[in-house]
């Protein structure tokens, strides 16, 4: 890159002998840290991409781990691993060569069962269930994240979204913050779980939630998240099992949740909620309104 711009400098120069071709060549120098910037994000990727060709050149017929997600994992741990150091410690295990006694090849974060050779995935399969100690069809895809109790601070990482085939997400225990990460719900479409409890998270929750029927487990307790639960939460009703809101600040009534039949519930310490509870929340397990108006009129 640096070549081809010295060398049209030069040509600029000659071509008008005089001033404007070095006013050029001037431009385009000031302007080659901002090309070359601007290809980094592409260079990386690039050398990713090679990087997991040599990768499954040793691996044979016999990965575990499909390339296009091994490579959306090394993107992650590349991009976060000198972030700080509770992401240096969170992600130290993620390392090549893996453990041969559980993989027959070179680098393979899922292995021959569930669990999975890197801390804090499962690979469960694109079919079965997707709770612990489940059995999948161990395909290669990476269907759960637990990356939990980790002090992690800032914003979660978007780079997840290479792993486009999750089921679980589990964030909870850190410090994560910032506004509710929308894009778990598009970069997910199959995703079962939902776990952002016991970070600072603010804001409301997206009413495009409530169009994720696979959706079955919803943990956002002690957060500071606020606004009323999305109307459009109705269309949850087949699969919601687990609804677990405590100690925010959300507002309004549960009447969304009305033919919802979840099988564990906590909604305390939100001073807003109100109105009346439904009967498949009131009778739920967990239910505790302390903390709240629910029972009372919204104003």
């Amino acid at each position: 890159m640096g070549l081809i711009a010295t060398g049209q400098g030069r040509r600029s120069s000659s071509g008008d002998g005089g001033g404007g071709g070095r006013r050029q060549q001037r431009r385009r120098r000031a302007l080659l840290p901002v090309r070359m910037a601007a290809s980094g994000g592409l260079v990386l990727v690039a050398l990713l991409a090679v990087a997991v060709a040599q990768l499954q050149h040793q691996w044979g017929a016999h990965a575990y781990t499909r390339p296009d997600q091994l490579q959306a994992l090394l993107v992650l741990r590349n991009t976060y691993i000198n972030k700080t150091s509770s992401w240096a410690k969170t992600l130290s295990h993620w390392k090549c060569p893996t453990d041969p006694s559980d993989s027959d090849s070179a680098c393979d974060p899922c292995s021959k069962d569930w669990s999975g050779n890197w801390e804090y995935i499962h690979c469960r399969g694109s079919v079965g269930p997707y709770g612990e100690g489940s059995q999948g069809s161990f395909d290669g895809l990476v269907t759960n994240v637990h990356i939990t109790d980790q002090e992690l601070e800032g914003l979660p990482p978007r780079e997840l979204c290479g792993l486009q085939h999750l089921r679980e997400l589990d964030l909870d225990g850190s410090n994560f913050n910032g506004p509710f990460p929308s894009w778990t719900l598009t970069c997910f479409s199959d995703l079962q779980e939902l776990d952002l409890s016991y970070n600072r998270f603010v804001g409301t929750i997206p009413p495009s939630m409530g169009s994720m029927p696979r959706l079955r487990v919803i943990r956002f307790e002690y957060n500071h998240m606020q606004g009323t639960i999305p109307k459009e939460f109705s269309q949850l009703k087949k699969n919601l099992n687990t609804f677990e809101i405590a100690s925010n600040d959300f507002s309004g009534d549960l009447m969304p949740l009305a033919e919802a039949r979840p099988i564990s519930v906590t909604v305390e310490n939100n001073p807003q909620l109100c109105g009346m509870v439904p009967a498949g929340i009131r009778f739920a397990a967990g239910y505790n309104p302390a903390g709240t108006r629910l029972g009372q009129p919204c104003d």
